[in-house]
């Protein structure tokens, strides 16, 4: 048997020097013939012969004298269902090893007599030892998680009490293995009378699917670096609850947090200070959130806070719901800017953050997405303009005023061209001699209909927009073709003072521009006074050391204006070639009273 491996065994039982039943016997331990079909031949026709025979695990019986035309029929039979039997234990395995595979048990559930017959997957998937494990179906209960173990209990019920077929998600602790996720499903089957007769289910292990869903769903919907809602999960669930407080005849707002003068943390700290910032400020807002009974979690990962999100860079939003009256999202609001102007450690420095928020109320200022988001926007704006570090409602003025800014910005880019664009010159007078030493450029814009437009109208504007670069040219080139005029007249030389913006400190036309201007009118250098703030210088200290010796070497004289209302720091002084300091008012102003 173990050399030839037969097909079948015609086995006597009278043998020469053996018994044919022990032969039998012996077979059957046999690994490879456990299945192999054994027919025992036999002249004794009695009960008891043939009750020995199969007890040693003979497949049939056949008698002598042989018949040998029904013996062939026999055989033929036994072979058949010999391959049948082999074919069925074949897909046994092949399914046993698929469902391990695929991490899926199966069952059926008796529920009359509370029987369960399971698959081996399935006790794997439990950890559970079959010998140990009850045979009712609700035996599992004490594995399932606290929280979902009700659920489970309850289906259970429904579908032994009702015949209610089910399908759902649950974690269990399985021994070894932790937390696992399953999925489970099962189907009814029911008696011709409507009697339930059995209940089959699938149980399948779908932890690492769950882990991937969670990890997708993650780069799809959150901020790497603050791990809030981006910009696409909160449009999507500002949506719903839009959606919502229309069909309910409820209220959301909508809150818009821009942090104030961010850019100056980045340019002066570095970009991984910037990030800290962000991470801290992302926190502070969500634990807001967290604590307060107006916002309502809809999410079943208790892990993230949705309603706040990153839109990016240095905007955050938040989304609060059920709001009864505007000052429940004020004090929200409230309690979120004294959050956020908590000192920040960590970064060598203690640095101090403010923002300006600005809210929308939902469906009243907007009934779609696009709309809440714009206005709410334009509140975030006009809290800026009231000063920072406060927060604005929106109104439909606000629109008005908007517009009236983008037809303001409109006219500056052609306030040049039209000459509309005028500049002032704020002398400096020695107070002993009486005598001008100099003089401050000023720029003013007398607009045909709007008069004289004040310089804190149309600055931001010009900055916001980019136009700055082009208009610091401008004024740049005037003040020399000015100065240039006035010693051709013979008047006093003065030198002129121009302040320049960031933006045109960082324009790389910025050195060859000076050059070919001065060149031009043949101006001596000594005659210009390049004017920075201390924001400006601590931008990229490296690269402004540069620009700085380059302007120097050109003969021109260096001016920081407002020193005093930043970082000021007179260690950082030494490393930039300065002529003169500008100090605030503010820095100084109380030396003679404050000891301090």
């Amino acid at each position: 048997v173990l050399e030839q491996k037969p097909d079948i065994v015609l086995l006597d039982v009278l043998l020469p020097d053996f018994d044919g039943y022990q032969v039998c016997q012996q077979l059957r331990q046999l690994p490879v013939a456990q299945h192999l079909p054994i027919i025992m031949l036999t002249g004794l026709d009695d009960t008891e012969s043939i009750v020995q025979a199969y007890n040693h695990g003979a497949t049939d019986f056949f008698i002598k004298p042989i018949n040998w035309k029904l013996l062939g029929y026999r055989i033929h039979y036994i072979l058949r269902a010999s391959r049948t039997v082999e074919q069925l234990t074949h897909s046994e395995a092949a399914l046993a090893n698929a469902q391990r595979l695929a991490h899926l048990g199966s069952w059926e559930w008796y529920p009359e007599q509370d029987v369960t017959q399971r698959s081996d997957e399935y006790y794997r998937i439990y950890g559970a030892d079959k010998a140990l494990l009850p045979s009712s179906m609700f035996a599992i209960l004490p594995q399932i998680h606290a929280e979902d173990q009700e659920r489970v209990k309850k289906a259970l019920e429904e579908a032994k009490n009702f015949g209610q077929a089910y399908q759902q998600e649950f974690r269990i602790s399985a021994p070894h293995n932790g937390m696992r996720v399953l999925h489970e499903q099962a189907r009814v089957f029911t008696t011709p009378t409507g009697q339930i007769d059995y209940i089959e289910g699938i149980t399948q292990d779908i932890t690492e699917l769950d882990d991937a869903q969670k990890r997708i769903r993650s780069l799809a919907y959150y901020d790497n670096l603050t791990g809030l809602a981006n910009r696409q999960l909160f449009r999507e669930l500002l949506q719903h609850e839009l959606q919502r407080a229309l069909r309910q005849g409820t209220q959301c707002a909508l809150l818009f947090i821009d942090l104030d003068r961010f850019k100056r943390i980045n340019d002066t700290l570095g970009q991984p200070a910037g990030d800290l910032v962000l991470q801290t400020i992302g926190t502070r807002i969500n634990a807001c959130i967290r604590s307060c009974d107006v916002a309502a979690l809809h999410h079943v990962d208790h892990q993230k806070n949705e309603q706040v999100a990153r839109l990016g860079s240095d905007e955050f939003t938040v989304i609060l719901t059920d709001i009864l009256q505007p000052e429940d999202a004020a004090q929200v609001v409230q309690r979120i800017l004294e959050a956020i102007a908590q000192p920040i450690d960590g970064l060598g420095q203690e640095v101090l953050v403010s923002a300006s928020i600005g809210i929308a109320l939902g469906p009243q200022d907007g009934t779609d997405v696009e709309t809440l988001i714009k206005n709410a926007d334009l509140a975030m704006y006009a809290a800026k303009d009231k000063g920072r570090n406060t927060y604005q409602f929106f109104d439909k003025t606000m629109n008005d005023v908007v517009l009236d800014k983008f037809a303001l910005e409109n006219d500056l880019r052609k306030a040049i061209e039209q000459d509309q664009l005028e500049l002032y010159f704020q002398p400096k007078i020695n107070p002993i001699s009486g005598e001008i030493v100099g003089a401050e450029v000023l720029l003013r814009w007398k607009h045909p209909i709007r008069g004289m437009v004040s310089p804190l109208t149309f600055i931001p504007i010009a900055e916001e927009s980019g136009f700055i670069v082009e208009l610091g040219t401008w004024v740049l080139q005037q003040a020399c073709q000015i100065n240039h005029d006035w010693q051709v007249k013979g008047m006093p030389i003065v030198p002129l003072a121009i302040n320049l913006s960031a933006a045109n400190f960082n324009d790389p036309n910025l050195l060859p521009d000076i050059r070919r201007t001065l060149d031009k009118l043949a101006l001596n250098p000594h005659f210009l006074v390049i004017e920075l703030t201390e924001g400006i210088l601590m931008t990229d200290v490296k690269e402004t050391v540069e620009t700085l010796k380059a302007l120097k070497a050109m003969g021109i004289y260096l001016s920081v204006d407002d020193f005093g209302t930043g970082y000021s720091s007179l260690s950082y002084l030494k490393r930039f070639p300065l002529d003169e300091l500008k100090i605030d008012k503010g820095f100084v102003q109380d030396i003679i009273n404050d000891p301090n």
